[in-house]
C-alpha cells in the first residue's frame, strides 16, 4: 500500500467527525453515546490478479462470514451524529476459486478485515418510537488474505454507505439495527514471488445496542415559595410549577415535593379536574420536543395517581416548546421553560 493511500484513509477518518461537529455547532448538543454490535457480513467474489506468477489470476468465492463492532459518537438535537467506528469482519472462508488454470481450481483460504472509520449519520426523527437514519462513512482497513497456505495483510482506504432504523428502550438505551456497504480500494498482497493486486466489497447486517451520556447535568430550579397567609385565610394554591432537568422526564426530589403539595391541595378544596402540561425549553426539534413535554406530563400524572389523586380526575396535554416561561432564541437550554403545570380546577 503507498504512503498517500494511508494518509487519505486517516485524514478523512478524523475530518469526517470534525466537520460533523461543526454543521451542528449552532445546535443544542444531546451528548456522547457508545454503541457496540454484531451480525453478519458477505464479502462479494474477488478477482485476484497475477497469482501466483504474471498472466496467471483466478476468482475467489466467500462464505458468510461474522462482523463485531464498537463505536463512540457525539448527537446533535438536529439530527446529526458523528462517530469513530472500529469493526472487524472475519471468517469469510473462500468457497472456492477457478481459473483458466486447471491447477488454481479449488484452492482453500480465507479474508478478514480490520476497519477505523469515521461516520457522518442523520437521524430522521418522525415522532414514531422508531428513528430511521442513513449514514457514510471513511477510514483505514486493513485487508487480510490467506490463500493455499500464504497470508498478507495490506492498509486500504475504505468507505461504507448507511441504512438503519433504531429504537429508544429508555431516555438512554436504543437498540439498532442496519445495513452497511463496505468496500475499498484495490488492496495488494505478497503470497507468492510477485504482488497480487484483489478486491475488497463487502454486505453487513448489524445489530447493536447504543447508550447516550446525554448533556451536562443541569441544576434544577426551585419554585419560588408562595408568602404565607393568616392561618384562617390560607388557601390552597390552583398553579404548581414541577421542573425538570435537560432533556428527561424523570421527577426529581424537588418536584415530588412540589407534587405532593399540589395532590395535598387538591384534596383539600376537591378538585374537580387537574390539568397537566407538559413544556421544554427550544433545545432539540420541535417534533422532539412535543413528546419530551407528553412524557414530562405523564410522568407527573403517575405521580399524582401515586399520592391518591384519582386517574379519571388527571387529563394531560403536551405543548413542547411553544408556550415558554422565559422567551429564548431557538437552541437555547433555559432551565425556567423545563416544566410542567398542574392546574386544580374547582366547582
Amino acid at each position: 500500500m503507498t504512503m498517500r493511500g494511508i494518509l487519505l484513509g486517516t485524514a478523512l477518518a478524523v475530518a469526517v467527525p470534525s466537520l460533523a461537529l461543526s454543521s451542528a455547532a449552532s445546535a443544542a448538543p444531546e451528548g456522547f453515546y457508545v454503541g457496540a454490535g454484531a451480525g453478519v457480513n458477505w464479502t462479494e467474489d474477488a478477482d485476484l490478479s497475477s497469482y501466483p506468477a504474471p498472466g496467471l489470476g483466478l476468482k475467489e468465492e466467500f462464505k458468510i462470514g461474522g462482523i463485531g463492532d464498537l463505536s463512540i459518537g457525539y448527537a446533535s438535537a438536529m439530527g446529526l451524529r458523528a462517530e469513530l467506528e472500529a469493526a472487524w469482519r472475519w471468517r469469510n472462508g473462500v468457497d472456492g476459486t477457478s481459473s483458466a488454470t486447471p491447477a488454481l481450481n479449488g484452492l482453500g483460504g480465507k479474508t478478514s478485515s480490520v476497519a477505523f472509520m469515521g461516520n457522518l449519520l442523520y437521524d430522521f426523527n418522525l415522532g414514531l418510537p422508531i428513528t430511521p437514519y442513513i449514514g457514510v462513512g471513511a477510514g483505514v482497513a486493513g485487508v487480510k488474505q490467506t490463500l493455499n497456505g500464504a497470508s498478507d495483510r495490506d492498509w486500504v482506504f475504505a468507505y461504507q454507505g448507511i441504512v438503519g432504523a433504531s429504537y429508544d428502550v429508555t431516555d438512554t438505551v436504543a437498540l439498532t439495527l442496519d445495513y452497511r456497504y463496505f468496500a475499498t480500494v484495490d488492496p495488494e498482497f505478497e503470497l507468492g514471488p510477485v504482488t497480487s493486486k484483489g478486491e475488497y466489497r463487502n454486505h453487513t447486517i448489524l445489530a447493536g445496542l447504543r447508550y447516550s451520556f446525554g448533556g451536562p447535568a443541569r441544576v434544577t430550579p426551585v419554585a419560588a415559595p408562595v408568602p404565607a397567609a393568616p392561618p384562617a385565610a390560607a388557601q390552597p394554591q390552583s398553579e404548581y410549577q414541577v421542573f425538570f432537568d435537560w432533556d428527561k422526564a424523570t421527577i426529581t426530589p424537588t418536584s415530588d415535593r412540589i407534587i405532593g403539595d399540589a395532590a395535598d391541595a387538591a384534596g383539600r378544596v376537591r378538585a374537580v379536574r387537574i390539568q397537566v402540561i407538559g413544556h421544554t425549553d427550544t433545545s432539540g426539534s420541535p417534533s422532539y420536543n412535543q413528546r419530551l413535554s407528553m412524557r414530562r406530563a405523564e410522568a407527573v400524572r403517575q405521580a399524582l395517581v401515586a399520592r391518591g389523586t384519582p386517574a379519571g380526575m388527571i387529563s394531560i396535554d403536551g405543548v413542547g416548546e411553544s408556550q415558554l416561561m422565559v422567551p429564548t432564541g431557538p437552541n437555547v437550554r433555559e432551565p425556567s421553560n423545563r416544566r410542567a403545570q398542574i392546574l386544580i380546577r374547582v366547582s
